[in-house]
């Protein structure tokens, strides 16, 4: 934690990096390169009001060096790369409990790009669908509604989009090297072994559709054996008033004799709609079902959950927010998050309070390594972006 919190102050101190452009003139077209650091320093603190009582201080710094270099008239190559570099101090009442702390890259991609395609490789975010709280297609990333800075692990692979003219387009991607469990994964990946899947984007009356598919290995504990997994799914949306999507997720594992089950299934249909009061009310209301087991749909273990979220802009600063969640069947609870946000140009505070069981929800939520968000507690974040 020491060599971090050095690592971390020695960053913050650094002066910015302005861009740095070149500009030629070849043949009359202008041709620009830019290379530019940025980056995002974030502090937070949440207290659980249990008995004890548990709390937590972190801090994080996501430093960015982005490059952007036009090869010619339609095609441009650009990159990232960025570190994540981490840490938390965990308490019980007044007592020291145990510490966190990572650097890990987060970001380290290449990317070359035309008017009609694209294909960027190395360590980068894939994420795709509709759905906004409940996310069946939450493949690839871990990203949750509750977190105001959408962060998220990425994987490493290559991605090709191609963008035809009536606004279709079309995804394949190879990932290989990412070992842990992605998304709804409770089982990580054959290391080595490429993962190979797509996605096709087509509009439908006022909105659009789209097919995803994806194929794997995974890697069974201990044994070291492999399993195989196809996966599919389907989603929607459309403008007809209020906005309305679907989004559906079907994974099918190949038999085993490790008592694992066939099929995981998951389900989402959702509405928006502002209303014109105030400022506008923006309502959000989905559904969500998860089913897991060896039987399609039906038997196994599942879970129902119905969300709703409401925002209203206070003023050009000040957003209010508030997500209830509420799963019926034989656990009936709710879930009550309440949060406050300003936003400079650089800067955000947020202030959010929470009212939950004492269990974890399937979104993915995790400060270094601790559930805070179970029981009732506050959170404190200020976040700076440069």
């Amino acid at each position: 934690m020491r060599a971090f919190l050095k690592t971390f102050f020695l960053l913050m101190m650094l002066p910015g990096l302005e861009a740095v452009q070149a500009q030629e003139v070849n043949d009359s077209t202008e041709v620009t390169h830019a290379v530019t650091f940025s980056g995002q320093a974030t502090v937070w603190e949440v207290t659980r009001f249990s008995n004890p009582l548990i709390w937590q201080a972190g801090e994080r710094f996501v430093p960015k060096l982005l490059g952007n270099f036009d090869i010619g008239k339609h095609s441009k190559l650009d990159f990232e790369a960025s570190l994540h570099l981490n840490g938390a101090l965990n308490f019980t009442s007044l007592d020291y409990s145990s510490k966190n702390g990572e650097i890990s890259p987060y970001r380290v991609w290449l990317r070359y790009s035309t008017d009609h395609w694209e294909v960027r490789a190395g360590l980068q975010k894939i994420n795709f669908g509709t759905a906004k709280m409940f996310r069946p297609l939450m493949w690839f990333d871990q990203m949750d509604v509750r977190d105001p800075l959408r962060l998220t692990n990425g994987v490493y692979g290559i991605l090709g989009k191609y963008f035809f003219k009536n606004n279709s387009n079309i995804w394949l991607w190879t990932l290989a090297g990412n070992k842990k469990p992605k998304g709804w994964e409770y089982l990580g990946s054959k290391q080595w072994k490429p993962e190979v899947g797509g996605r096709l984007e087509v509009p439908l009356l006022q909105g659009e559709i789209a097919l995803s598919t994806n194929f794997r290995s995974v890697e069974l504990p201990v044994t070291g054996k492999s399993l195989q997994e196809n996966r599919i799914g389907l989603d929607g949306k459309w403008d007809v008033g209020p906005g309305i999507w679907f989004e559906s997720s079907i994974t099918q594992l190949q038999k085993n004799d490790y008592n694992l089950p066939l099929y995981q299934d998951a389900w989402n249909v959702g509405a928006d709609y502002t209303l014109n009061i105030g400022s506008g009310i923006g309502l959000t209301l989905e559904y969500f079902r998860y089913h897991s087991g060896n039987d399609f749909l039906v038997n196994g273990t599942g879970i129902n959950l119905l969300g709703s979220m409401i925002t209203y802009p206070v003023s050009m600063l000040d957003n209010l927010s508030a997500v209830i969640f509420y799963t019926g069947g034989s656990y009936n609870l709710w879930f009550n998050y309440l949060s406050w946000s300003r936003t400079y140009d650089n800067l955000s505070f947020y202030l959010m309070a929470f009212w939950n069981p004492e269990i974890s929800l399937p979104l993915n939520t995790v400060l270094q390594g601790k559930n805070l968000f179970a029981g009732k507690g506050v959170q404190v974040m200020v976040s700076y972006n440069f």
